[in-house]
Formats: structure tokens, C-alpha cells, sequence
């Protein structure tokens, strides 16, 4: 019998029945070996530079004038270059993530509630213009830098971008409920995320404050948190909610929403209260064009699979990122740039001050060892003896004596036993198979769990079970 491995079973202390999800994997849609995708390791993570501190954002730049990748960096704003040289640009106080958007003549920073310029010309400096307020989130359009508060949505002047004026504010309308955060779609419209709303806006230029609100596409969803959203080929993922339900990851595009929660996930979510999840932060890339969309919780860490919720449905395009053996230490990784010079993934560290890319010749993060983890849905092999289990791998190019798998079977769905091991692979033996004899009688069902923790990454197209 062919057994899928993209997502398993278990079971909880609740007496409830639950996904057991990829950890360190993730689903590729591809028909190989007879089935309809396959699941490999998530990237490695390789030194590139080095920051002041934990990461708090990272923006590349298109503006010719000040063209680059700028990066936040637990209190000071640096610019890196295409081989990893940070400079120093000046001190930003943060404590959390920041806000960042640009225009033709400034890069624009809210932190901790005041708002930043810098350009090469003028350096880096705060903006204390006293109608700027205590910015919570910026975006850019149309010649504004277009700022809210948390209550008051608002504009810098259209001559002058460094002024405010004290006329040019407005507010939502379609609810009384607090803004939250801002967003820009391709449409050039403005997106207002409040607690329970989303509202749009579009500049008409009128006086004082230039925009309209859009009434047909209101919607009845708001976010958790100002950094509770990213884009990612026009469509908004966000950790939202209703009045009326429980946060969950949504999708919010063009006045539509797509509930992409799974009950695996909102188990996780609901396991923090909102206000703990307001912290949350949210990437998203597009990698060997697989659509990925990672969730930064404040002890999770999930991805979602866009390309696999595609093809075969949300159930399946969820895993689990992590930066340990045997815990539950969240992803260290954060705030993914891609640096179109050298066609690397620059990411930051919620850990310490490390700038690293996302490397996918290994498996280990910063030389450190971590776990991956499948295991199989619960197979029903009642009175039945296993023979043998194999699994489909790509073997030859690993590396070697550092490729070695751990099998472990379950009869309740919560205790695993002892472990079996296999290599799987050795270095240039390309036909090489990954295949376990004699497993043992089965009493009724069973599941299995494989997992390592190499240098190397590793492939799973399928796995067979023979039983008689």
C-alpha cells in the first residue's frame, strides 16, 4: 500500500483526534513515482552579515537615489551590500518590528510610535513635525507617505513629504473599531485593516485630505496586529477575525476573504489569547515558484503552502518551522529581502545578531544541527506482519555518514517506540535504496514517524508498506 506523507495523525491529552504536521518540510506539487508531489527539507541558514541585535525589518529599495537593501537592527539602521558588508547608517530606537516604505526621496521608518526619514543627503533623522502624532504603521502612494495612529488615518504634504498638516486627517467610518494597520493593493488603493474592518481608500485630491473612502468594498475582518498582514502576488495573508469568531489566517483580497485555517491551526491559535497574537509577524517569498507564507507566533512558527493549497487543498499546504532538536524552539529566522544582485534570500535573526541567506545545499542553521519530522497518517494493519517500508529518496548526493533517518512506530497515536535507523543515502551511490525489513507484527493500526537531523537535506516522494 502507498501511504501520503504530508501530513499524519495523532492524537492530544483532550481525547481529541489532530493533524500531525510536517516539521522543517514542505510540499512540492510534481507527479513522480506515482503520486502527486513530494516533501524536502527547508533551507539552511548560512552566515551573510553580521547586525547590532535581534532583526526588526528589511526592505530592498528601488529608488535609484538610495538604492539597496536596509535592514533594522535592534536600534540602528544599516545598509548591507551584495557581499554582506553592513554600514551603519544611524541610531533608530527599537524595541519590536517596525513599519518601513520609501519614495523617490526617503526611506521612511515607524518605530515605537515616531516616524524616521533617511536619505543619503540629509542622513538618518526623526521627523518631529508635532502633526505627525505616534505613528503605528506607513505605506506610500501617490507622491504621500500615508501614516495611522491607531485611530486617525493621515497624510504627509503633497509639496513637502518631511510636513503634516493639521487639516489633512481622516478616519474609517464603516465601524467605530480602532485601526490597526495600513496596506496598499494594485489598484492603488489604500487598506485601512481596523480590529474588525477593512475599509479602502483612494486618493481623488481633494483639499486637506485627499482621499475617499471606497463604501462598496468594506469588509466585516480586521487584523490582530499592525504587522498581522503581508502581501504576496496581490492578495493580503493576514491573522484576522470577526466579531462573532475566534482569530484565524485569512486571506483579504480585492473586497473578498478566504478562510485558510485548518483545525490543526486553530488549535494552535487559540492556545494565545488576541492580544498575545497582536505581537505576530507574517513572511511571505516565492521560491523555485512555490508560494510560501510564514507565520512568526509568539511560540510557533507555521507555514503555509500556497502551491500545495492549489492543487491539493488547505488541509495539506500547512507545516511546521522550528531551530532545535527535540523541542519547540520557534523559527529563528525573520524578515526575508531578496537582494536581486546576488539572487539571495537575506534574512534576520529573533535570536541574536545574526544576517544570514537561505542556503539550499544544508540542512543546518548557522552549523547548528536541527530536526525535520513526518509522520504518516494511521494505517489499519490489524493481525498483520510488516514486511517491508520503504520510502522513494533522491540518494547520492548526501553527505557523508551525515544522512541518517530514525523510524519509530506508535499503536496509540501519542507514545512512539524504539527507534529504527537507516541511512538514506551514501555519497555518490545513486542507486541506493531506502528500504526497512521486518518491522514486526501489528496488533491493530499503527502510525510511523521518521525524522533526522544532518547537514543534509533530504527528499520523500512516497512511502510503501508491505504486510502479510
Amino acid at each position: 500500500m502507498k501511504i501520503p506523507l504530508i501530513k499524519g495523525d495523532s492524537v492530544d491529552s483532550s481525547v481529541d483526534y489532530r493533524d500531525a504536521l510536517p516539521v522543517n518540510m514542505y510540499g512540492v506539487s510534481k507527479n513522480i513515482h506515482g503520486t502527486n508531489g513530494y516533501l524536502i527539507n527547508w533551507f539552511g541558514l548560512s552566515d551573510y552579515s553580521t547586525g547590532n541585535g535581534v532583526d526588526h525589518g528589511g526592505l530592498w529599495v528601488s529608488a535609484e537615489y538610495f538604492y539597496g537593501h536596509y535592514r533594522v537592527s535592534s536600534g540602528l539602521l544599516l545598509k548591507i551590500d551584495s557581499q554582506g558588508e553592513a554600514e551603519t547608517l544611524g541610531i533608530l530606537p527599537s524595541k519590536s518590528q517596525v513599519s518601513m516604505a520609501y519614495s523617490f526621496n526617503n526611506l521612511a521608518i515607524v518605530s515605537d510610535g515616531r516616524l524616521y526619514y533617511y536619505n543619503p543627503t540629509d542622513g538618518l533623522r526623526q521627523i518631529e513635525d508635532p502633526d505627525v502624532g505616534e505613528p503605528i504603521d506607513i505605506v506610500w502612494v501617490d507622491g504621500y507617505f500615508f501614516l495611522t495612529d491607531g485611530k486617525d488615518i493621515y497624510h504627509s504634504n503633497i509639496s513637502d513629504e518631511t510636513k503634516f498638516e493639521p487639516l489633512d486627517f481622516g478616519n474609517a467610518q464603516f465601524l467605530p473599531d480602532a485601526s490597526k494597520g495600513l496596506g496598499k493593493n494594485e489598484d492603488n488603493e489604500i487598506l485601512v485593516f481596523g480590529e474588525f474592518s477593512t475599509e479602502y481608500f483612494l486618493n481623488i485630491g481633494t483639499e486637506n485630505f485627499a482621499f475617499q473612502r471606497i463604501n462598496a468594498k468594506a469588509q466585516k475582518i480586521g487584523l490582530l496586529g499592525t504587522h498581522c498582514k503581508r502581501e504576496l502576488n496581490g492578495k493580503w495573508y493576514t491573522i484576522a477575525r470577526r466579531k462573532e469568531t475566534s482569530p484565524s489566517f485569512h486571506i483579504i483580497s480585492l473586497g473578498n476573504e478566504q478562510d485558510i485555517s485548518t483545525r490543526e491551526t486553530s488549535k494552535v491559535l487559540s492556545s494565545y489569547t488576541p492580544d498575545e497574537l497582536s505581537s505576530a509577524t507574517i513572511d511571505a517569498m516565492v521560491i523555485d515558484n512555490v508560494k510560501m507564507v510564514i507565520f512568526h507566533l509568539p511560540n510557533h512558527t507555521l507555514m503555509f503552502n500556497e502551491s500545495i493549497a492549489e492543487t491539493n487543498g488547505k488541509d495539506f499546504a500547512w507545516s511546521i518551522l522550528k531551530s532545535d532538536i527535540a523541542g519547540e524552539t520557534k523559527y529563528r529566522a525573520l524578515n526575508p529581502v531578496l537582494d536581486p544582485r546576488n539572487g539571495k534570500w537575506i534574512v534576520g535573526d529573533n535570536q541574536d545578531n545574526h544576517i544570514g541567506y537561505m542556503n539550499e545545499d544544508l540542512f543546518t542553521q548557522y552549523e547548528s544541527a536541527v530536526e525535520w519530522i513526518l509522520y504518516t497518517p494511521f494505517i489499519n494493519l490489524e493481525t498483520l506482519s510488516v514486511n517491508v517500508l520503504e520510502m522513494e529518496t533522491i540518494p547520492g548526493i548526501t553527505i557523508i555518514d551525515d544522512a541518517k533517518v530514525f523510524i519509530s512506530q506508535t499503536a496509540n497515536g501519542r507514545n512512539y517506540g524504539n527507534e529504527w535507523s537507516q541511512l538514506y543515502g551514501d555519497q555518490y551511490d545513486y542507486i541506493q535504496r531506502f528500504r526497512i525489513r521486518a518491522l514486526g507484527y501489528c496488533r491493530h493500526w499503527v502510525g510511523y514517524r521518521f525524522r533526522s537531523a544532518s547537514r543534509s537535506r533530504m527528499a520523500f516522494a512516497n512511502l510503501e508498506i508491505e504486510a502479510s
